[in-house]
């Protein structure tokens, strides 16, 4: 039954068991003249309105409840690594509907990136933002393959403590990541080895995935440099901390790649489609609207000491990683650079790994073509 049907039916249900309790409520009709109610007749009245509107309420009640719950709409769990502008497509992606309207009722679990591939191997999710950590499990075995990627590049800011002016001062200092062993930690760790210095000139020290916990640790001193996305590097910076350098600059490979189970590709493939449709409109949204988008962050990640134009300056320099057109879709020499800095180079491989094992981009390439064909109209 629609949303109507259940509507007319419960009102007219409601309406006629009303009309048969005022059938029997006597206000003293005589001919065409008025009698005199009594006191008892003038409560049971009172009575049997207040019961009238006290029905209707809670149709109404019921009928709010169905028009904004997704009927029949598959239930599905997405886990990100961190809260922070990086994973807000999918914040977005639920407050603007975009899920909704594919059929899909999503939940948001905010978990790092190893734990929460564990927690898609198990199916305790259906599809996690830990793009990296996924693929390196793939090649040890795990069921997995990646299926979109936002950006074009990593969104990462390296930031200092003001003591520290080049990366060679940052020989003997602690280094903040999230996680020990995630991507902010083999980013970082690249990153240094590049500059002259060796894995074992800096300590990396876990903080979780807060923004205000690094940015109070760096400002304390007990850390050096932390790394940050957009949104917390502004906040950093109006702190009197400073960008040492931009990630994005420094590693050309597309980045916040998501994975999901071969079992869910194999079983359910129009889902995954209508998942990767929702994300990659909601990342059209973010380019497009950033104001908008900057109500959204402001509701769901929780930022502390940053102003709305701020927020909004650093989602525009956000999707600047992203590529031109219809986002979500790797070029052939990005998902090369996928191989080489997610998984050959911190897993110390020689052989070359064959793409098609580790990626399936065929719905995302499908989306990618309507919305393409859909915009070009």
């Amino acid at each position: 039954m629609t949303v109507e049907g259940f509507m007319m039916t419960t009102l007219q249900a409601s309406f006629r068991a009303e009309a048969k309790n005022f059938s029997s409520f006597d206000f003293g009709l005589n001919g065409y003249g008025f009698g005199k109610m009594s006191h008892y007749q003038i409560l049971n009245g009172r009575r049997q309105m207040f019961s009238a509107g006290r029905i209707i309420f809670s149709v109404v009640l019921a009928v709010t409840f169905l028009m904004t719950s997704p009927v029949g709409a598959e239930k599905i769990r997405t886990a990100v690594p961190g809260l922070n502008l990086n994973y807000l497509s999918v914040f977005a992606a639920e407050e603007r509907n975009f899920f909704r309207d594919e059929g899909l009722e999503n939940e948001t679990i905010v978990i790092g990136g190893p734990a929460g591939i564990a927690a898609l191997v198990s199916g305790d999710v259906d599809y996690s933002g830990a793009g990296g950590s996924g693929l390196r499990a793939a090649v040890k075995g795990a069921p997995l393959k990646a299926i979109m990627y936002q950006t074009e590049k990593p969104t990462w800011y390296l930031i200092v403590h003001p003591s520290i002016n080049q990366v060679s001062d940052l020989k003997g200092k602690k280094i903040g990541v999230a996680l020990i062993g995630d991507s902010e930690d083999r980013f970082t760790t690249l990153f240094v080895e590049r500059a002259g210095l060796s894995a074992k000139d800096v300590t990396k020290i876990s903080l979780g995935t807060n923004p205000g916990d690094k940015i109070l640790a760096l400002k304390s001193g007990g850390i050096s440099a932390v790394v940050l996305d957009p949104a917390a590097t502004v906040m950093a910076e109006r702190e009197g901390l400073r960008s040492l350098v931009y990630l994005g600059d420094i590693f050309p490979l597309p980045f916040q790649g998501y994975v999901t189970t071969d079992r869910k590709i194999s079983e359910n493939p129009a889902q995954v489609k209508r998942w990767i449709k929702a994300m990659v409109r909601s990342l059209m949204f973010l380019r497009e609207r950033p104001e908008e988008a900057t109500e959204v962050a402001l509701k769901r990640l929780r930022f502390r000491n940053i102003t709305r134009p701020m927020l909004t300056d650093a989602i525009k320099s956000y999707v600047r990683a992203f590529p031109q057109g219809i986002p979500g879709m790797p070029s052939p020499e990005g998902v090369k650079n996928i191989l080489e800095y997610e998984v050959r180079l911190p897993m110390k491989m020689e052989e070359t790994l064959p793409a098609e094992k580790f990626l399936d981009l065929r719905w995302v390439e499908e989306v990618k073509k309507e919305l393409s064909q859909k915009l070009s109209k």
